[in-house]
């Protein structure tokens, strides 16, 4: 039971960290993008319209990075739902777990 109690922590702290991690990408995207559209909306030379491209080819890989951690989370979530499903856990054990999923879903 201990093993188990402690797997669920582990798990619910993926679950809390990806979720921390996804929020991140998702608002650096945002920054990324309009870093590049005002560089680009202000580009008056060369050097300044490649730093401007340079910038959107940043906001692609970071949006490819969303995914990654999208991916990464789902992959967690279901994790913590089968040891969940799985395990003989008391209703004080599973508040954080619960609410680490909900968090995760919304």
């Amino acid at each position: 039971m201990a093993d188990e109690l402690k797997q669920l922590k582990i798990k619910t702290g993926v679950v809390k960290r990806l979720v921390k991690e996804h929020a991140s990408y998702v608002k650096q995207v945002e920054k990324d993008e309009e870093k590049a559209a005002k560089m680009a909306a202000e580009a008056t030379n060369e050097d300044e319209e490649y730093a401007a491209k340079k910038a959107k080819e940043v906001a692609r890989e970071t949006v490819g990075m969303v995914r990654d951690a999208a991916g990464r989370l789902q992959k967690a979530v279901v994790d913590l739902e089968t040891l969940i499903s799985g395990g003989n856990f008391a209703d004080d054990d599973l508040t954080e777990a619960k609410a680490q999923l909900e968090a995760a879903k919304a």
